[in-house]
């Protein structure tokens, strides 16, 4: 960190413009990531007696301008992601999105759970609620960035990427959701991201590698495939290539986190997937 510490304290100099007093304090903590530099900024007017907080992101050159790029198109878009307070690359300070993550909001009320029927009614409606909020989320971000192409029945689209439950944020007190982290995201077949939410529902604890069949999961994935192609009627929705994406995903799952559980295939837990969206 020692390195970056004359960069960043540059950067944070031009940070005293959102209060009206410039004799501004600045911390910066260190969030665990797997990819890149994150720190929980927290700029303090001694003064007024007021804070606010925002996450700085250190990220590969080209990384930096996908994800600031895609912030702005999205923000023109009155899509629910971070504002973004400064821009110097390699560095982004955004706004801190207060809630959880939604991989944590749907696991914490799944630990110990081997179906939906075990839910509380008000927690699992809120679990419904969820999933619907991320699928128009997804339909919506899809649907607003169909890239023209000349091949005809083929819908290619602005892919997130990194469609992963953990780069998406629940707000309860408000009632939205807010996708976060677009460094990956890239154009092609809307079923990349598609599958990899999915893959994200059905491989974080509890699910496949915890248990045989995780209904409760497999439940909640096809509410949120039938939300989203309800929403995008005018995209297909293949099983084939879809159930290939998603093996390809857990496959990669269980490669990268090393896991003593074989490859999977199609007759794993896939015939409790809807085949079809009505």
């Amino acid at each position: 960190m020692n390195e970056q510490i004359p960069i960043l304290s540059e950067i944070l100099d031009n940070l005293t413009f959102i209060f009206d007093n410039p004799e501004v304090t600045y911390s910066l903590i260190p969030i665990k990531s797997h990819k890149n530099p994150i720190y929980e900024l927290t700029l303090t007017n001694q003064t007024k007696n007021t804070s606010e907080v925002y996450i700085i992101k250190r990220l590969q050159i080209e990384s930096a301008n996908i994800e600031y790029n895609s912030i702005k198109l999205l923000k023109k878009q009155n899509m629910n992601v971070p504002s973004v307070l400064l821009y110097k690359n390699p560095f982004i300070i955004q706004e801190k999105i207060i809630g959880t993550d939604l991989c944590d909001y749907i696991n914490e009320n799944l630990i110990g759970k081997k179906d939906l029927s075990e839910v509380p009614n008000e927690i699992k409606d809120n679990l419904y609620n969820a999933i619907k909020l991320l699928a128009k989320w997804l339909a919506k971000f899809h649907k607003n960035n169909i890239i023209p192409k000349d091949d005809e029945g083929k819908i290619i689209v602005l892919n997130k990427g990194d469609a992963r439950l953990k780069n998406f944020i629940i707000n309860t007190s408000n009632d939205k959701l807010y996708g976060i982290d677009f460094e990956e995201s890239h154009e092609g077949n809307y079923i990349e991201d598609i599958s990899w939410v999915c893959c994200s529902l059905i491989d974080t604890n509890p699910g496949i590698f915890e248990m045989e069949e995780p209904l409760h999961k497999i439940e909640l994935l096809n509410l949120f495939l039938r939300e989203y192609f309800t929403l995008n009627h005018d995209f297909k929705f293949s099983f084939s290539d879809f159930t290939r994406s998603l093996i390809e995903n857990l496959n990669k799952v269980i490669i990268r986190r090393e896991l003593n559980f074989g490859l999977l295939n199609k007759n794993t837990f896939l015939s409790k997937i809807i085949k079809e969206i009505d």
